[in-house]
């Protein structure tokens, strides 16, 4: 499995960059994935070297080397009501996925799926107008390259 589909949360709002990575990284924190201070780990990498964490246009990936607050490797996806402005040459951001690794192998497949999916644009685009979470995390958990 990619993605549970309760680490989903669509059409949300946030005010900034900060607090989407909090809404995020806060869906594995009540999922038993990591804790909470993963979150602001993902926040202070984004303040000490910049927006990087936006990979592509409109898709940000939350993430932090691995850590003892990581419980268990898994991914979270929160998509926006309104785009956020991470201040990325690549625009702002729509979707904001976090990733919590507990070492630097186990998550690879997961960033494959990741790519696979939202590297296309229209997928992007459904995962961005998509209401049903459970359809998201179909998406992602039946993907095939």
């Amino acid at each position: 499995m990619i993605i549970e589909e309760r680490n989903i949360k669509l059409q949300v709002h946030a005010e900034n960059w900060e607090e989407a990575l909090r809404i995020s990284g806060g869906l594995l924190v009540d999922s038993g994935y990591i804790e909470e201070k993963y979150v602001e780990m993902t926040i202070d990498t984004v303040k000490e070297m910049g927006p990087y964490i936006v990979i592509g246009p409109g898709l940000a990936l939350a993430h932090s080397r691995p850590d003892k607050s990581v419980l268990k490797t898994g991914i979270s996806l929160i998509t926006l009501d309104e785009a956020i402005d991470f201040g990325s040459e690549l625009g702002p951001v729509q979707a904001v996925i976090t990733l919590a690794a507990k070492d630097s192998n186990t998550h690879i497949d997961k960033l494959q799926v990741i790519a696979g999916v939202l590297g296309d644009e229209e997928n992007m685009g459904k995962v961005c107008r998509e209401k049903n979470a459970a359809v998201v995390a179909e998406m992602f958990n039946t993907y095939k390259e």
